[in-house]
């Protein structure tokens, strides 16, 4: 199969299954691993589709059924370390932060040097993840109606527990950021984060490059009330210049 050939052959098959592994395509053509990986480079380099980690994903996917976490996780994983990174340098001592559900914000855990931190969230995922270190942190997780596909405490009970607190900082992990809308895909979880950021003295939104641009089912906030975004150093510059015209956007380690 001639290069050119092998290379519309990947657009159509990523396009038509929306994410498919490096292995699945190898499988598919015949060809090596690392034939695949230089051709989805090349590919992502020319804007045709989306490197994410161990395969692609189309520009033009809209997914129906969102992703449980564990499928997530799996996911642009160096750039949610990036982020992880820079949200761990924005919490300083004697903050009381609300982390929300997130496989970036499961990572952060890992990089708060500060002390006399008070960590707030409904993810079971994120409290799991603060618990080796549970003698560093004053650690609350907010009860509620457990949603698996997330890991996330919604409902009535969360979302009354959290009216009635105030934090410092609010960390919302996204499944899209449109224009001025942050989104995701079900509309209680929405609820909670909606809550969440509006007790908070400052807010930010979390969201590594694929998510921009993107909208899912439920917009529950207006990017210009956000102290900022949270992405990765992948964001392209007229990503950054069109989302700094409606809030801050903090996509690398300040030095």
């Amino acid at each position: 199969m001639l290069k050119r050939e092998r290379l519309l052959t990947i657009r159509e098959l990523v396009d038509r299954k929306g994410i498919v592994t490096v292995t699945e395509i190898g499988e598919n053509l015949g060809v090596s691993a690392m034939t695949v990986r230089r051709d989805l480079d090349e590919l992502a380099g020319e804007n045709l589709l989306i490197r994410i980690h161990g395969g692609a994903q189309s520009k033009r996917y809209n997914q129906m059924t969102e992703l449980s976490r564990v499928e997530k996780r799996n996911l642009h994983v160096s750039e949610k370390t990036a982020i992880a990174k820079i949200i761990g340098s924005m919490i300083h001592d004697g903050d009381t932060v609300y982390i929300g559900p997130g496989t970036t914000n499961e990572l952060v855990a890992e990089y708060i040097t500060a002390t006399d931190v008070r960590v707030i969230t409904n993810s079971l995922p994120v409290f799991q993840s603060f618990q080796s270190r549970a003698d560093h942190f004053s650690l609350q997780l907010i009860g509620g109606r457990y949603r698996p596909r997330s890991g996330a405490f919604i409902g009535s009970l969360a979302n009354e527990v959290l009216r009635r607190l105030r934090t410092d900082k609010a960390f919302v992990s996204v499944n899209g950021l449109d224009e001025q809308v942050l989104s995701n895909a079900n509309t209680e979880e929405g609820e909670t984060q909606r809550i969440a950021l509006t007790n908070a003295g400052r807010r930010y939104a979390v969201a590594d490059h694929s998510k921009l641009n993107r909208r899912d089912f439920y917009g529950f906030y207006d990017t210009s009330q956000l102290d900022g975004i949270v992405t990765d150093p992948q964001i392209t510059n007229n990503d950054y210049t069109k989302y700094r015209h409606l809030t801050a956007v903090f996509s690398k380690l300040k030095k």
